[in-house]
This record gives C-alpha cells, sequence and structure tokens, in this order.
C-alpha cells in the first residue's frame, strides 16, 4: 500500500513531467466535457491563458464537424467500455485563426472518484510538411522520369552474380519495346535485346565493373522487338550506399540521331576528303601539261625564234647598225622570255619531282635559301625514297606552302627540316625560330589590319591538312620547344607503297 507521503511525492514528479513535456495533455470530465488541466505544452499550441481554458471541451478547438463527430463516437466508446484506448488524427484551431494537425490518444480513468477522459496529442505539423514535400518532391521526380530522353532504372547484384531491378522507368516501353514491370521481372531480357557482335563488349564492361564496383558507361546496338528497328544506346550506371546495401542507378539514353548525325558528318568528310584529294590530282595534272605546253610549245616557238634571229644577226649587211641593233634587242627578249618560260615551268611541276622526294625536298630548300637568305639544316634516314606520285607530289607541295609561310610571316633565320621513314609512317617535321604560331591571333602585337594578313596564314595551313588527310595522313602545327614553331607531317605508309635504298643516313645544309 502506497503512503500518502509516497503518494504526494509520485504526484509531485508527475507534475513536472508534464510541466516540461512537449506533448499535449489534456484532461476532462467524462460527463460534461469541461476541460479539467492542461499542461503548458497545449496551452502553448492553443494560445488559450490557463483560466480561459477550463471554461471549454476539447470539441471547442476542432477546426472541422467531422472531426468533432469522430471525437464523440470514440468517447462513446470508451464509456462503455467497448474500448480502452483509441486515437484519432484531428486539426485544431488556435485563437488566432491558424490551425495545426494532431495526432491524439484518448482514455479513460478516475480522479476524486470522477470518471475522466485523458487526451495525449503531439502536433505534427512538421511532420505532415514533411509528408507534403516528400510527395511533392516524388511528384516532380516522376515528371522529370516521365520527360527524360531515355529509361532510368535501379538495380542490385545478388551474392549468386544475378542482376535484380528494383524501378524501371515506363519509357522501357518506348525505347525497348519491353513493359517496365515485365523487365523488373525478367532483367534478363535487357542482355537479350543486345546485337551479338555488340554483346561481347557488354560482358566485357560488365564484369570488369564487378562486385561493388559497377560502375561504367557503354555505347552499343540493341534489336527492338516491338519496333522492328536497330537503336543506338548510351548506358551509364553509377554506385550508391543505400541502407539496404549498394544500389546502383542507371539511365539507358536513345543516341540513334546522334550517331545517325556522327554517321552523316564521317561520310561528308570522307566525301569532302576524296573530292579534295581528286581536285589535287586534276591540279597537278593540268600543271603538269600546261608545263608541258609551255616547254614543248612556247619553248619550242621561242628556240626557233632564237635561231632565226641568230641567222638574221649573221646575214645583216654591216652598215646597217640600227637593224643589228634592233635584232640584238629581240635575242636578248627571247633569251628573257625562255628563262621566264622556264621560271613557270619549274613553279608548276618541277622536274625534280620525278626524281625522288628526298631529291626534291633538297632542291625546294635550295630555292628558298637563295630567295631569303635563310639557312637550313635538312636530314634525312634514307639517301632515296622512291613513293608513289600522289604521296611524293603531296609532301613537295606541304613542304612548299610551310617554307612560303615561313617566308612571309615567322621572321625566322633558321628553319630544320627531317624526314624519317619508320616500319609503319613516314614523318616530315619542319621547325622554324620565328616568331611562333601563337603570335597569329596575338591582339597585343598587331593592329587590326596586320592580324588579318597574318590570320590569312590559316587557309595555306588548312590547305595543307587537307592534302594530308587526302594522303591519309595527319598534319599538326604547335609551337616549338623554345621557340618558333613545329609542323608535322605523319603519314602511314603499308610495305607495298615505299620502296628505298638500304637504310644510311644523309644530312644537307645551306647557308646563304
Amino acid at each position: 500500500m502506497v503512503s500518502p507521503k509516497q503518494a504526494a511525492g509520485e504526484a509531485q514528479l508527475l507534475k513536472a513531467i508534464l510541466q516540461e513535456s512537449l506533448t499535449e495533455v489534456l484532461v476532462f470530465d467524462a460527463a460534461s466535457l469541461q476541460i479539467l488541466q492542461a499542461n503548458p505544452a497545449a496551452l502553448h499550441n492553443l494560445q488559450i491563458p490557463a483560466r480561459d481554458l477550463q471554461s471549454q471541451t476539447p470539441l471547442d478547438f476542432l477546426d472541422s464537424p467531422e472531426d468533432a463527430l469522430e471525437l464523440r463516437i470514440l468517447l462513446s466508446l470508451l464509456a462503455n467500455g467497448k474500448r480502452r484506448r483509441v486515437s484519432l488524427d484531428v486539426s485544431c484551431r488556435r485563437r488566432d485563426g491558424s490551425t495545426y494537425p494532431v495526432e491524439a490518444r484518448l482514455f479513460r480513468s478516475t480522479h476524486e472518484g470522477k470518471p475522466i477522459y485523458i487526451c495525449i496529442a503531439n502536433d505534427v505539423s512538421q511532420r505532415e510538411a514533411t509528408r507534403r514535400a516528400l510527395e511533392h518532391t516524388e511528384s516532380d521526380l516522376r515528371a522529370i522520369m516521365a520527360n527524360l530522353p531515355g529509361m532510368a532504372y535501379q538495380m542490385m547484384r545478388q551474392p549468386d552474380g544475378t542482376l535484380t531491378m528494383h524501378y524501371v522507368s515506363n519509357q522501357s516501353r518506348q525505347l525497348l519495346g519491353i513493359r517496365a514491370a515485365t523487365l523488373r521481372a525478367h532483367p534478363e531480357l535487357f542482355q537479350q535485346l543486345i546485337l551479338p557482335e555488340d554483346r561481347a563488349d557488354y560482358q566485357v564492361r560488365l564484369t570488369e565493373a564487378g562486385g561493388a564496383h559497377l560502375t561504367f558507361n557503354w555505347e552499343g546496338r540493341l534489336w527492338s522487338e516491338g519496333w522492328k528497328d536497330v537503336k543506338w544506346v548510351d548506358l551509364r550506371v553509377s554506385p550508391r550506399d543505400t541502407d539496404t546495401g549498394p544500389v546502383w542507378d542507371g539511365i539507358l539514353l536513345n543516341v540513334s540521331q546522334s550517331k545517325r548525325a556522327e554517321a552523316d558528318i564521317k561520310r561528308s568528310r570522307a566525301q569532302i576528303s576524296a573530292l579534295a584529294s581528286h581536285v589535287e590530282s586534276v591540279k597537278e595534272q593540268e600543271r603538269l601539261a600546261i608545263a608541258r605546253e609551255i616547254h614543248d610549245d612556247l619553248g619550242g616557238n621561242l628556240t626557233g625564234i632564237k635561231i632565226g634571229l641568230s641567222w638574221l644577226l649573221q646575214h645583216l649587211p654591216p652598215d646597217a647598225s640600227q637593224l643589228v641593233e634592233r635584232a640584238r634587242w629581240l635575242d636578248t627578249l627571247v633569251d628573257q622570255t625562255l628563262d621566264s618560260a622556264d621560271r613557270i615551268t619549274t613553279d608548276l611541276r618541277p622536274a625534280i619531282i620525278d626524281s625522288g622526294v628526298v631529291a626534291a625536298l633538297e632542291w625546294q630548300l635550295q630555292r628558298f635559301t637563295r630567295s631569303t637568305d635563310i639557312p637550313y639544316d635538312f636530314t634525312t634516314s634514307h639517301q632515296q625514297l622512291t613513293l608513289p606520285p600522289d604521296l611524293q607530289i603531296g609532301i613537295f607541295r606541304i613542304t612548299q606552302e610551310a617554307l612560303t609561310n615561313i617566308a612571309k610571316h615567322a621572321h625566322a633565320s633558321q628553319i630544320k627540316v627531317r624526314l624519317e621513314r619508320q616500319p609503319d609512317r613516314l614523318s616530315l617535321r619542319i621547325i622554324d625560330n620565328g616568331v611562333g604560331v601563337a603570335s597569329l591571333f596575338d591582339k597585343t602585337r598587331f593592329d587590326s589590319t596586320q592580324r588579318r594578313k597574318r590570320a590569312a596564314q590559316g587557309f595555306g595551313i588548312l590547305g595543307m591538312t587537307e592534302r594530308a588527310a587526302a594522303l591519309g595522313g595527319e598534319l599538326t602545327l604547335s609551337p616549338g620547344k623554345t621557340q618558333g614553331t613545329e609542323i608535322r607531317l605523319r603519314i602511314p605508309l603499308e610495305p607495298a607503297r615505299l620502296t628505298s635504298l638500304p637504310d644510311a643516313s644523309f644530312s644537307g645544309d645551306s647557308q646563304p
């Protein structure tokens, strides 16, 4: 039996707990429903002083008649003993008119011999706000998923290595021709859609990723039975740790359109390259034809005129000094015209090209030094290197354009040319010690007129690049190690494409 002193102590402890509790506690009479007691949490939430609260009932604070009716029904169940405890979710109204959701539990008891109800309630405003935010976020996520240009999914690797899918977006039907529920139930269907020639690569990527490090990107083709077509897809998977274990979030994008565009671009580039190669070939043929006509027709006619003038000079009367002087002047003019015809013929199609690329480059460098006073250093891995005509002429023209750019724009005092045959390719390097490629568009060094003139080099560089591509090679332009510019040409070679003398080293240089 509890002593009065012990009972008083327990009452004080209970009162202290109720005073500090954040949970609302109301005690009201079972017959009149008049509120008898309320702890500070209840007074604070309802915004009512204690003296005013005791003249009201819990029904006065409910926000809707439906909540009041539900409370009366539950209290009747407690009153007739059919229920020992009841709970309900209602909305309470404060004195300022604002409302807040409450989760309440009620039970029946006695106090000083009279029946009472005790209500313990929790303000769940924060929880409701969180729930609504989550619902809103989930709605946003569903909208985002519905508008993705691909299929989103989540999967997990089981200990036995099998894959299970926790989530598949509805785009599965549109992209794969398989319903999301079907793919979740049978994840293996995805691999069956991969074309046989791409399946091995997918398996390798999957195996290499493995375990908890299943992170990879894969691009391949799928056959959609539902749509009877092949789609290019891009698969991206990344891991994420959860309470239930690692989950992999993936997205499957349809990249068929971009692949088609990429193929069209490649095809267009190949056509442009073939056209450029054909144009260069035609140009070289025209140059050769014009050079031959100048050499054969014009040169032959000029030679005939010179022979006639020589005969005329020998048969003119000695006292016809004016006629002799005019004939000699015409003879000199014919010599100058023959020199011009020879120069034009050489510019169009130097005969030295037929002697091999090494001799042609050496001859070209000698002409460059004579006209610019810039010395050169030329080294090659072979004394003679016989190439197909198109390759030989291409290297000659690229070098010609590079030397022209150096003479016009580089302000160099020396150049180096390296020609090297390697087992699988031919390499040509042209290096100068001039102002460097970075100065082409240096706004701090040149005014707008000068920059436009220097930018015109870009067309020459573009022509060199296109000519290299037409030969199946690659041309790069980069700053030199210390200064100047380095042009590097790499052309892959097949064994049947190249013949040469045994390896030897040949070096040439020239001083102005």
